[in-house]
């Protein structure tokens, strides 16, 4: 790497001695160098500046917005998907809920012991509800 930057800089301190040379050539002599090469290379570099600061950026911005909206609008599709299955999912839980807890109603009457059990139950809770009324009528 150091050898890479070390030539590099030798490489542009040469170019710079060259093109200073030139230029006081060209001041001494009164000549110009490349004088019908100059304004199509200055047209060409004006095209590549022209590419390189202003369309370039512009197109890599314009498809880095294209880009960016298709990422979010997939991720948009993927999340909604997955919404929607874990919904799916959910009902299918809760059906299989609703018919397991279900009270199953026999189709003959209840036994006696049922019957009794519930009549009790029935008289709990009137004297609870007796009890109640009470309390709260204090």
């Amino acid at each position: 790497m150091v050898t890479f930057f070390t030539s590099t800089l030798m490489l542009s301190c040469v170019g710079l001695m060259l093109l200073i040379g030139l230029k006081r050539y060209e001041l001494t002599t009164g000549r110009v160098v490349g004088m019908r090469v100059r304004p199509p290379v200055s047209r060409f570099f004006q095209t590549v500046s022209l590419w390189v600061e202003r369309i370039l950026p512009a197109i890599v911005r314009m498809y880095g917005k294209l880009i960016t909206r298709a990422f979010l609008r997939s991720i948009y599709l993927v999340s909604a998907h997955a919404l929607v299955r874990v919904e799916e999912w959910l009902e299918r839980l809760l059906h299989a809920l609703r018919h397991t807890t279900d009270v199953r109603r026999g189709m003959g009457e209840a036994s006696a012991f049922l019957r009794e059990v519930s009549e009790h139950k029935r008289k709990l809770l009137r004297a609870q509800g007796t009890t109640s009324n009470t309390r709260h009528k204090e």
